[in-house]
């Protein structure tokens, strides 16, 4: 993969911090970001160890002035933003009925405003520069739900609509916009769901119905993610790809 400019939000852990790893040995200059800043440093500073070039920002995406401020300091660092990758997210346990307005609210900001408000201002750099890919995290969840995920499952619902809007409108600019569908992948965000008692137990019954017989990596959703930013997807746009080792076709 080519040498560009990259920023990875939600950068700090699972998907994103592997994908900082990933599109950094590939060459790219990357700038991690993440609300928990700590954690955005220290991919940033394992990056650095092994020679790689990366900042860390603290980014809230759902503080506008704080996405425009991630987005401006990878311009401003590295001259262009080639690449945006968005795996943010929050998850409540909850059926519809049990989901509070402010749960939902919160579920639906961050996952949903902040993808839009990324995608706004990653967009404008892009199509000024007439290049440019985006790739968001939704989840298995936006295809085939499951029960309990009643503000997790629309919000993800919602980036395939989003990923397919801003993939038509940056066409005609040169810029690419898709997203990943995870299944069941091992990432903090997946181990504190529930008790310990009740992670291992969807981690064993995932294993019984998914065609591959197992939960997912980090490191094989950030190559998926990788391909899709790279050059060598370069006709591909407006695609929602699962990464669940086969268990939507069930």
């Amino acid at each position: 993969m080519q040498a560009k400019a990259a920023l990875v939000v939600g950068g700090g852990s699972g998907i994103g911090r592997a994908t900082c790893g990933i599109l950094a040995e590939r060459g790219s200059s990357v700038v991690v970001a993440d609300v928990d800043e700590p954690s955005a440093q220290a991919t940033a500073e394992g990056i650095v160890r092994t020679g790689g070039l990366a900042e860390a920002i603290g980014c809230d995406v759902r503080r506008s002035d704080q996405v425009w401020t991630a987005v401006e300091t990878v311009r401003q660092k590295f001259g262009r933003l080639d690449i945006l990758v968005n795996t943010t997210g929050t998850l409540h346990v909850r059926s519809l009925e049990e989901t509070s307005e402010a749960e939902w609210d919160e579920v639906l900001h961050v996952n949903l405003t902040g993808a839009f408000l990324l995608t706004k201002e990653a967009m404008e750099v892009m199509r000024g520069q007439g290049s440019g890919a985006i790739v968001h995290t939704a989840s298995r969840m936006a295809i085939r739900i499951k029960e309990h995920r009643g503000a997790y499952a629309p919000s993800k619902a919602g980036i395939l609509a989003l990923t397919r809007m801003a993939a038509l409108e940056g066409a005609p600019h040169g810029i690419r916009v898709n997203c990943v569908c995870p299944g069941w992948i091992d990432t903090p965000m997946t181990r504190g769901s529930g008790s310990k008692e009740q992670v291992e137990s969807q981690f064993a019954a995932w294993a019984k119905v998914c065609p591959l017989g197992r939960a997912g990596r980090a490191d094989e959703v950030a190559r998926a993610i990788l391909f899709l930013a790279s050059d060598e997807a370069s006709f591909i746009t407006g695609v929602a790809l699962s990464v669940d080792g086969g268990r939507t076709i069930l």
